[in-house]
């Protein structure tokens, strides 16, 4: 048994030797620099922060042109107004979007693929892209970067998911902010009905009989108009009452300055109170977009609480 150890033994040794030299070789290949890389592709090399203009055209839907400002983006056309971070967000995304494979093709080939007049072209800054129709194997988006087929001269498509295509053609409403006012803007006067408040002199003063309103109550009602947000934003409303019931609806008239701007700058909103079946809405008198909101937003919005003391409360109220 002895002698048979022995004349195996150097056969086992070079076995193992030769498999250790295998496994060492195997695993240089696997992490050696370049070998099994992936090389990922994407629809644009525009980075999302460098983008400051967006206009979506969509086939059939109308166009949206946004525009980043200094206090955040806002839509320019076809209203004027603060646009939804959210949905800017996912538009700006499209520029690199993964590109999961590309191929070439003719002019002549564009209708296949509805890419010679596409549902959707976005412009991200100077940067065009187009989206054209879906791919029925894999569910996935036919898409070109019309700038860099210009510069190569070539009718490269791209593949990527389908999923931003149906928030680019989102209806029009979700593209504008649910906030009631513009962000960080300076308000100046709320006025409504029974109250009037104006800040004169570095101080809030409510015009009013009520001599017992809190002013806790009065930065409240300030803080609820800049952080509150509608539930729903509609364009494009139509009511179910006439226009004499409308005209005679209770109004609340916002005035403020834009951030970033001086007095001479200063803007007015005025809405009106609609009561409209189940919902109230907030109806914008000049470009007739309505805010859908319940009704403890709207008490936030225009009451105030009587001070629970006998002593009369100053109708000066410090600045908040």
């Amino acid at each position: 048994m002895v002698l048979l150890k022995n004349k195996f033994n150097p056969l086992a040794r070079t076995n193992g030797i030769l498999f250790f030299i295998v496994i060492i070789l195997s695993l240089i290949a696997w992490f050696q620099p370049g070998l099994h890389q992936t090389v990922i592709h994407y629809l644009s090399p525009l980075k999302s922060k460098a983008i400051t203009t967006i206009i979506l055209e969509r086939q059939d839907i109308g166009a949206i042109k946004l525009k980043k400002e200094k206090n955040g983006w806002f839509m320019h056309e076809p209203y004027r107004l603060p646009a939804n971070t959210l949905r800017v967000d996912t538009i700006t995304k499209l520029a690199q979007k993964r590109s999961y494979s590309q191929f070439q093709i003719e002019n002549n080939e564009l209708s296949r693929y509805h890419l010679d007049k596409p549902f959707v072209s976005v412009w991200l800054n100077e940067t065009e892209l187009t989206l054209g129709s879906e791919d029925p194997i894999n569910r996935q988006r036919y898409a070109m970067n019309i700038n860099d087929n210009i510069h190569s001269g070539n009718n490269t498509v791209h593949l990527i998911n389908g999923v931003i295509f149906y928030q680019l053609r989102a209806n029009l409403d979700t593209f504008i902010s649910p906030a009631l006012i513009p962000p960080q803007a300076s308000l100046k006067s709320i006025v409504w009905p029974d109250n009037e408040l104006h800040f004169t002199h570095n101080r809030w003063e409510l015009t009013s009989s009520a001599t017992h309103i809190s002013p806790d109550s009065v930065a409240q009602l300030i803080q609820s108009w800049q952080q509150s947000k509608a539930k729903k934003v509609e364009t494009k409303v139509s009511f179910s009452i006439n226009n004499a019931e409308l005209l005679k609806s209770p109004s609340v008239t916002i005035r403020f300055v834009p951030f970033g701007e001086t007095d001479s700058a200063m803007q007015t909103i005025q809405y009106l109170i609609i009561q409209d079946g189940k919902q109230i809405k907030l109806f914008r008198t000049d470009i007739q977009v309505a805010y859908w909101i319940n009704p403890q937003m709207l008490k936030q919005l225009t009451e105030l609480s009587i001070q629970k003391t006998s002593k009369e409360t100053p109708s000066r109220m410090p600045a908040q």
